[in-house]
């Protein structure tokens, strides 16, 4: 008769599963390159990985916004750099304009160009994003902001909101300016005024051949205050800039620590790999063999 038992039988086929379930966990972090496959397998470990996961995420929402707010900033920079540029054109034509030298009709042939860079400031200041919304429409972004009746009368159709978004735990950063703020409230002498209205004067009064210090000197007021929020939309830029850099670097120290907290070490798995299974080979081998024997052979 055999010497095996069925509790012998039944304790060598537990024993075989549990290493051949250890072989397959061992093969599953050689094959992913981690250590930590499941909670189980290390409770703190898999805790602290969730949580850096979780860091994370939120970190990639935060760089997203940036990107999204750096794409807006910079056509606002643009449009207001380019306002900039128009506006110090029509303050060059202005200081030629007061020029003794020339005529009424020569003025009226500077009122034609003061009327085109009108014409190219008004589409500046309904720029788009690239999303088709307009740029200094605050929240009404489907709305057209400033509009032109045939007096030369420009109004103001949007609202004062100033878009925002989050790009860090507790930091803010606009993504635009106030499109009234920048087009129609300029400041001359402790008073604002649209500067659409300070073109269209100056437009006027070379028409009739003449040009007033005062329309001169309130277009370089423009200037200067365009330039202003030039500076406030650069200021955001920069802001932008420092936060994605400090970002960056948070990010590169938590893949450092997800990486040590996970990945595992090949080498010592392979090796490991190894032992069980030679374990496993010998017991199986074992088992056979023991099977295999009856009473005669013990007696002998």
């Amino acid at each position: 008769m055999p010497i095996s038992t069925r509790l012998f039988n039944d304790q060598a086929i537990t024993r075989f599963n549990r290493i051949t379930s250890d072989i397959q966990q061992t093969q599953d972090k050689v094959a992913t390159g981690k250590k930590v496959l499941k909670a189980s397998d290390d409770p703190v470990a898999a805790a602290n990985i969730s949580f850096v996961r979780d860091q994370k995420v939120m970190l990639d929402r935060f760089a997203t916004n940036i990107d999204r707010a750096q794409t807006r900033l910079t056509l606002t920079e643009n449009v207001v750099a380019e306002s900039v540029n128009l506006l110090t054109r029509a303050y060059e034509l202005g200081i030629q304009a007061k020029n003794d030298t020339l005529t009424a009709v020569d003025r009226r042939a500077i009122s034609f160009e003061i009327s085109q860079i009108r014409e190219s400031m008004m589409s500046l200041a309904n720029s788009k994003d690239v999303n088709g919304n307009y740029l200094f429409a605050g929240y009404r972004t489907n709305v057209q902001p400033f509009v032109s009746n045939e007096a030369g009368e420009v109004t103001f159709a949007g609202d004062r909101g100033v878009h925002s978004v989050q790009i860090s735990d507790s930091l803010r950063a606009n993504t635009g300016l106030d499109g009234a703020d920048v087009f129609m409230r300029v400041d001359i002498d402790g008073t604002t005024k649209p500067f659409f209205d300070v073109l269209t004067s100056m437009e006027r009064e070379l028409q009739g051949g003449a040009i007033n210090n005062e329309t001169v000197a309130e277009l370089n007021a423009c200037i200067d205050h365009f330039a202003v929020n030039q500076t406030r939309v650069g200021a955001e830029l920069n802001k932008l800039d420092y936060q994605k850099s400090a970002m960056e670097r948070r990010v590169l120290l938590m893949d450092e620590n997800l990486s040590g907290l996970e990945d595992a070490d090949l080498a010592n798995l392979v090796s490991e790999l190894q032992t069980m299974i030679v374990s496993r080979d010998a017991a199986q081998r074992s088992f056979v063999q023991i099977g295999q024997q009856s009473l005669f052979d013990y007696i002998r």
